[in-house]
């Protein structure tokens, strides 16, 4: 039988760029090479698409303006006959190469990419594609309309408030004002959409919160602002499936950390013999978290209900804080493309990295599949009824 074509597809327009790259390679050195031809397809921070052997290997991203050199240009190729992408590079005989494909999987991380952007582009030269769709790549990543949700699905989240970068810039102190008047310090300081840690902060006073609204407000035009869960421990978990079918929760992982939030840093600078850095896995943590069965159990449910309502798919990692003393538990957020696709996570639920790639272009091809079972057409041409000459519709209106 033909091996199944796969584009793995990574980097994009985001300040988590880097982090997308090492999931990417990830990704491509764990593939099963005897069941998938594989080809990669790097996203310029200019948003250029590249492909070619050498960026399978992490060194090659330690000089990314080298890349043009050592990879080909490639654009998607708008023909449902022809699914995949175009060589910008003509060959000998002058004619466009075309790189068929049968699943796209996407490992973006942020940006123009997690945000559901590239799955637009996914669903017009109609392809399967691992990760979410366009509406859950928005709720997953827009963390002011996914908390929104949230209140709406009684989903227990902190206190917290948002507003945009421009009504801060327009009277600082009669926000700054408005954010003590309804939140308690200390604060968290975030860019609505965004990961990684990046553009996060801690604060504690009025003016470590003003300098963290300004850096929040470097990343997005929209700036949320979060109360402090204290005491409590940080429990991910992840779920895999696609929403509307069943879901697969794992164990539980708690993340430690020496300072008082997960830095950039903590997540992703290796530590390594050879300096290279592990992602994701690289953080200190426990798996599986020692928490009793019965929080474990609500934070499975809790978290499956958070892959749902966000139209989940693919695997997503869901982020909790669990205060042990009361035995309250609050949602953080869902992460639709996780660091490491949480590979060392399903690992400790019997799920080498390998066979989770399978499942997941196993879930792309399902969503995929089952999409086809929507019409899209609808059997009549009301412009069959123009009056061409007047411009108007003949007959009456329904």
């Amino acid at each position: 039988m033909a091996k199944l074509r796969v584009a793995v597809i990574f980097g994009g327009r985001s300040p988590e760029h880097e982090v997308s790259i090492i999931t990417g390679v990830q990704v491509l050195q764990n593939i099963d090479r005897e069941v998938y031809d594989v080809m990669p397809v790097y996203v310029a921070k200019d948003g250029r698409l590249f492909t070619g052997e050498k960026l399978e290997n992490l060194l090659t991203y330690k000089n990314l303006d080298n890349i043009p050199q050592v990879a080909t240009q490639i654009t998607a190729n708008i023909d449902k006959q022809k699914k995949g992408f175009l060589s910008l590079k003509n060959s000998l005989f002058g004619k466009e190469k075309v790189m068929e494909i049968d699943v796209v999987f996407q490992v973006f991380h942020g940006g123009l990419g997690e945000n559901g952007g590239f799955a637009g582009l996914f669903e017009v030269t109609d392809v399967a594609y691992v990760g979410p769709g366009i509406t859950g790549g928005v709720l997953g990543m827009d963390k002011v309309v996914m908390k929104q949700l949230f209140m709406q699905s009684d989903i227990p989240i902190a206190n917290w408030l948002w507003f945009y970068r421009k009504d801060f810039k327009k009277d600082p102190k009669v926000k700054l004002e408005e954010i003590e008047n309804k939140l308690k310090y200390p604060l968290f300081v975030k860019p609505a959409n965004g990961g990684s840690t990046i553009g996060i902060s801690k604060v504690k006073n009025s003016k470590e919160l003003e300098n963290a609204i300004e850096v929040a407000a470097m990343f997005d035009n929209k700036v949320v602002i979060e109360e402090s869960f204290q005491p409590a421990r940080e429990i991910n978990i992840s779920v895999l499936g696609n929403a509307g079918n069943d879901l697969m929760a794992s164990v539980c992982e708690e993340v430690f950390t020496a300072n008082e939030l997960l830095t950039y840093e903590d997540k992703y600078i290796g530590s390594g013999k050879s300096g290279a850095t592990k992602g994701m896995a690289n953080a200190s943590r426990q798996i599986p978290a020692k928490i009793p069965k019965e929080i474990e159990g609500e934070i499975q449910k809790l978290a499956k209900k958070v892959f749902e309502i966000t139209n989940g798919s693919g695997v997503s990692r869901i982020d909790f804080l669990y205060n042990e003393k009361n035995k309250e538990i609050i949602v953080l957020e869902i992460n639709t493309i996780p660091g490491d696709l949480s590979f060392y996570i399903w690992e400790k639920n019997g799920l080498p990295f390998k066979e989770l790639i399978d499942k997941l272009i196993t879930l792309a091809r399902e969503r995929y599949n089952d999409k086809q079972k929507n019409s899209i057409v609808f059997p009549t041409n009301i412009l069959q009824t123009l009056d061409i000459l007047s411009g108007s519709k003949a007959g009456k209106r329904g």
